[in-house]
């Protein structure tokens, strides 16, 4: 017989967050397989089992999502990791996305399932697989657990073949046409500002980068995944530079190169003309150009009698215009 499970996630009781429950069945030794259809992701929901579900992957458990897009809520962050789980677990990792174009419908199922070699565990709610769903918003989830020869458990398959034909694979592709619609969500979200909650959550390494970068892959596998999606990822809204001695007569930057894309979204062999704001009024112009160079010199005249050690502080002010600070 089923076993049937009503689980009230309340943000006050840590012990009933969501995440906490998938990565104990994540941690589990016995468990093959997972697979989630959810209607709205973000990397923050995300980072929250980060960890646990590369563990699962490493043992050579199995993983594939489908994840709702262009829903103006699903994230480019949560896409680029999708993407980078299926390129570090290719035999391992699948994720898809449905993009539902109608404006009076909306994909937007919860479910979650997780596979045992005797059993399976489901869990279908309101939880989306966000900060909010996965911890800090009150959500109701009823787990079913079933023996793998149930009819529940055929029925599920045959849910996920429909879902399947409804989906697209996730790669760099597909998140760059969702950005050019402007059809992706923000991780920071957008709701109306009041009083907040408070909630400190023990999460992954943030951002996106950071949680690559540090991860145990080969340098040149983290910087080609970096550089295939680093323009897709949410921007960071300032860019701290350290500047040091002379260049160029003093009114020269040496700018890192990896800061042309994850900062200011110039992807390799392509070009952007950005403007510069100083504070006593003065403004620069200049062209950024991605080249193979591990620096990129640009001209800051206002910056010439500059005493230094000295630190430039990049604010994100408007599409392709930034205050700068010293």
């Amino acid at each position: 017989m089923p076993t049937i499970e009503l689980l009230n996630q309340d943000p006050d009781r840590t012990e009933s967050h969501l995440y906490r429950i998938m990565n104990k069945h994540l941690r589990s030794r016995d468990l093959r397989a997972v697979r989630i259809v959810v209607a709205y992701v973000s990397w923050g929901g995300l980072s929250l089992i980060a960890n646990e579900v590369e563990a699962f992957l490493k043992r050579e458990g199995n993983v594939r999502t489908i994840f709702g897009v262009g829903n103006g809520v699903t994230t480019s962050d949560a896409l680029c990791y999708a993407h980078y789980l299926q390129s570090k677990f290719s035999a391992y990792s699948e994720s898809f996305g449905v993009q539902w174009d109608y404006s009076d419908s909306t994909f937007h199922p919860k479910f979650v399932e997780f596979e045992y070699p005797d059993r399976k565990t489901i869990l279908v709610g309101s939880a989306n697989l966000t900060n909010g769903g996965m911890a800090a918003n009150h959500e109701i989830t009823l787990t079913v657990t079933v023996p793998r020869e149930d009819n529940l458990s055929a029925f599920v398959d045959g849910m996920w073949k429909n879902y399947l034909k409804l989906s697209k694979k996730v790669n760099p592709p597909c998140i760059r046409e969702l950005a050019k619609r402007q059809s992706l969500g923000r991780e920071k979200g957008g709701g109306p500002r009041g009083e907040q909650l408070g909630l400190r959550l023990k999460r992954a390494k943030k951002p996106l980068f950071a949680h690559i970068l540090d991860g145990d892959s080969p340098a040149s596998f983290k910087h080609g995944r970096l550089s295939e999606t680093s323009t897709l990822s949410e921007k960071p809204d300032q860019l701290y530079l350290q500047i040091l001695g002379e260049t160029g007569g003093g009114h020269q930057v040496q700018l890192p190169v990896a800061t042309l894309a994850t900062f200011f979204g110039v992807g390799e062999g392509e070009g952007r003309e950005v403007t510069f704001k100083f504070a006593r009024g003065e403004e620069v112009r200049v062209q950024l150009t991605h080249f193979e160079n591990n620096t990129h010199r640009i001209r800051l005249r206002p910056i010439k009698q500059l005493q230094r050690p000295a630190i430039l502080v990049f604010i994100r002010s408007d599409e392709d215009e930034y205050k700068v600070r010293v």
